[in-house]
């Protein structure tokens, strides 16, 4: 259905673009606000759209380009969608351009790796000397005898839990291991972190000795392998950060190739990246051939990673759009009220008044089911959930949950890493070895997807031979396809991959994707040892802790189950009906109806939400709890487009129910659902 907007709204609107044009054509830096809903997007595509008509032929006279900095490549692919291929836009997320910027400065790339190198040393010497075994070694005869291939090849090849055979085999290579093999999991952490110290000790030699290789980024792995010279996310924008943010060489290089850079979603940007930006900025200010504009909404900072209030805001023009093009007006006046900060948020619209808001207090046997029943919601609705069990248990991969929950990095007090590295929808921060299985299970999909052309599926292979002929690699997707890998659990999965030896290595493409020595193998025994240290990654004083059988639980799943946990994280239903998702995990989407279940237990905290309604109407400039929760609610409640309802969990609420009622105006009250 379309709606009105009104002369005045719309002249107002026209005017607000008008002065982010007047920024560009003026390079004068500037910050745009705007709220939920507001059409941040559009504003980015219309200021794009803007430059190139005014300057577009002078950029590809000059050999310029406009920036856009994304934060997630689905934005990346909206924003090209809305403009179509220009020559004189690259839009981009940061870690691909800075790495497309940075990669040919090898020399001042070689000096960082350096440098991280040594610190890297040092935090291995702390570990070392904490763990309690190294006080009852010759650290230096037990270097000399460790590495050695032999005995690394035993190591990596045997499986450290039951203990005792670990235990046997080690002493059966060499006895001179026997004294030191009480503890297996302080032995296998001693040995490992020596083996790395010592392989970074030697990376660092050659560094020092001018024969270092290239440094690599892989935007594909959560983690750095210092000592083959290969970075990740985090570490790339360090690198940068040093090298950009010294060398004004490298600001001159940006600023006359990028005269235009505009940063989509500023909130979620790392300060690294701000720090780079502001600093090309001081460098061009005198020279007035550089503007920098920042899109986004500081209230909808919920990752913990973005810098949220933008550093420096005063010397940037500021720009809000206070109108929302996505919701009824009860909704845009209910979030409102959630922002509290006098932003003066509406409606664009004139006549979208059809909309509606309630608010519901529930016991623990709330039941979701039964209140979509009850309410007729079946199309077009999304159900935004705080407990991560639901949210698995209606993406169908529970089973996979029920696993995690058992290794310590995912229980106890670490239990919030369910959310942080296995629900992540932002690649960058997922655990390093779940990236590695979602990098898995995305080669399966594409394996065994008839509409995947050849280069999708061939970009994971390493051939043994520079250049593969069309056939052989339709014979290697063929061979792929004749496994139908979907139906299998993942420790057969792998071993039948593993089994493929032309013209594509299955081996090579494991050791690829989960980043594996070529020395190695026992592909399917490397890859649960990977498993093992990630999900056992502390050092624990009881060795029954550390059970091999639970990894091997992990590896028994279904692929279905991780099918279904990769379509969550690419958000692909292929659904109109009801969609579940994260309260994080929905941020950017919009639904007619929205369902949102709040609970007090949360984030490593007993009053979660009970938190930001108690505090309601105080000060809270300086609270970031009442702000974390707030973004959230912020961010959750503006996705519908026409009725939310909000449930939340809590069986004794009378001392907030004065505040929930600023907010909602009225109470309902569910006995059982």
């Amino acid at each position: 259905m379309t709606y009105t907007i009104s002369p005045e709204n719309r002249q107002i609107e026209l005017d607000i673009q008008k002065d982010i044009n007047e920024c560009l054509d003026n390079f004068e830096s500037f910050c745009f606000d705007a709220g939920a809903g507001a059409g941040k997007t559009y504003a980015l595509q219309k200021s794009i759209e803007h430059i190139l008509k005014t300057e577009g032929e002078n950029l590809k006279l000059r050999n310029q380009k406009i920036l856009c900095i994304t934060y997630t490549n689905a934005a990346k692919d909206e924003i090209l969608s809305r403009l179509g291929k220009n020559s004189a836009i690259l839009v981009s997320t940061i870690h691909e351009f800075l790495w497309g910027f940075i990669s040919i400065q090898q020399e001042l790339l070689t000096i960082e790796h350096k440098n991280k190198i040594i610190d890297e040393l040092h935090t291995i010497d702390h570990k070392i000397n904490e763990n309690s075994l190294s006080n009852s070694v010759n650290l230096v005869d037990f270097k000399n005898t460790i590495n050695d291939d032999k005995f690394m090849k035993i190591f990596y090849n045997t499986p450290s839990s039951p203990a005792e055979n670990f235990k046997a085999i080690i002493r059966k290579h060499d006895e001179y291991f026997s004294p030191y093999l009480s503890n297996v999991s302080k032995f296998s952490s001693l040995v490992k972190d020596i083996n790395k110290k010592y392989k970074l000790e030697i990376t660092l030699k050659e560094i020092e000795d001018k024969e270092s290789k290239k440094i690599i980024y892989n935007p594909v792995q959560n983690r750095d392998k210092l000592e083959n010279y290969v970075i990740s996310h985090d570490t790339l924008l360090l690198y940068c950060k040093n090298i950009i943010t010294n060398q004004d060489i490298l600001k001159r290089l940006f600023s006359d190739r990028y005269p235009y850079i505009l940063i989509d979603e500023y909130q979620d940007t790392d300060e690294k990246v701000v720090a780079i930006i502001d600093s090309i900025r001081e460098y061009s200010n005198s020279r007035k051939k550089l503007v920098v504009g920042f899109f986004g909404d500081s209230l909808q900072n919920i990752y913990g990673s973005g810098i949220g209030v933008l550093p420096n805001k005063e010397k940037y023009k500021s720009i809000e759009k206070v109108f929302n093009r996505r919701s009824s007006k009860q909704i845009v006046e209910l979030i409102e009220k959630i922002r509290n900060d006098d932003f003066g948020q509406q409606s664009i619209y004139t006549d979208f008044d059809n909309g509606s808001y309630n608010f519901y207090i529930s016991g623990d046997d709330f039941n979701i089911d039964a209140f979509l029943q009850e309410k007729h919601l079946i199309n077009n609705t999304a159900c935004l959930l705080m407990k991560n069990d639901d949210i698995s248990k209606a993406r169908g991969f529970d089973e996979i949950l029920s696993v995690l929950k058992k290794f310590p990095r995912f229980s106890g007090a670490n239990f919030e890493n369910v959310s942080n590295e296995f629900l992540q929808k932002n690649l960058q921060h997922m655990g390093w070895f779940l990236r590695e299985i979602l990098t898995f299970i995305d080669f399966i999909q594409r394996a065994g997807d008839d509409n995947s052309t050849v280069r999708e599926i061939v970009q994971f292979a390493t051939p043994h031979k520079s250049t593969l002929t069309f056939a052989e690699m339709k014979q290697f997707i063929n061979s792929l396809r004749e496994l139908n890998l979907s139906t299998l659990i993942i420790d057969k999965c792998i071993d039948e991959i593993a089994n493929i030896q032309e013209p594509i290595s299955g081996n090579a493409i494991l050791k690829k994707i989960f980043l594996i020595d070529d020395t190695a193998e026992n592909i399917l025994l490397n890859i649960k040892n990977r498993a093992y240290d990630y999900f056992y990654y502390s050092q624990d004083s009881e060795e029954s802790e550390r059970e091999m059988t639970v990894v091997d639980e992990f590896f028994n799943l279904d692929i279905s189950q991780f099918i279904k946990w990769y379509n969550y994280i690419f958000d692909d239903l292929k659904n109109e009906g009801i969609s579940y998702y994260t309260l994080h995990g929905s941020k950017g989407l919009e639904f007619d109806n929205v369902v949102v279940v709040l609970q007090d237990k949360f984030a490593k905290k007993e009053n979660y939400c009970k938190y930001f309604f108690e505090k309601y109407n105080t000060s809270i400039d300086s609270d970031s709890q009442f702000q974390e929760v707030r973004n959230l609610l912020y961010v959750a409640f503006s996705r519908a487009k026409k009725n939310l309802h909000v449930i939340y969990k809590n069986n004794t609420p009378e001392n907030l129910l004065a505040n929930i009622k600023d907010i909602f105006q009225e109470i309902h009250n569910l006995n059982s659902y």
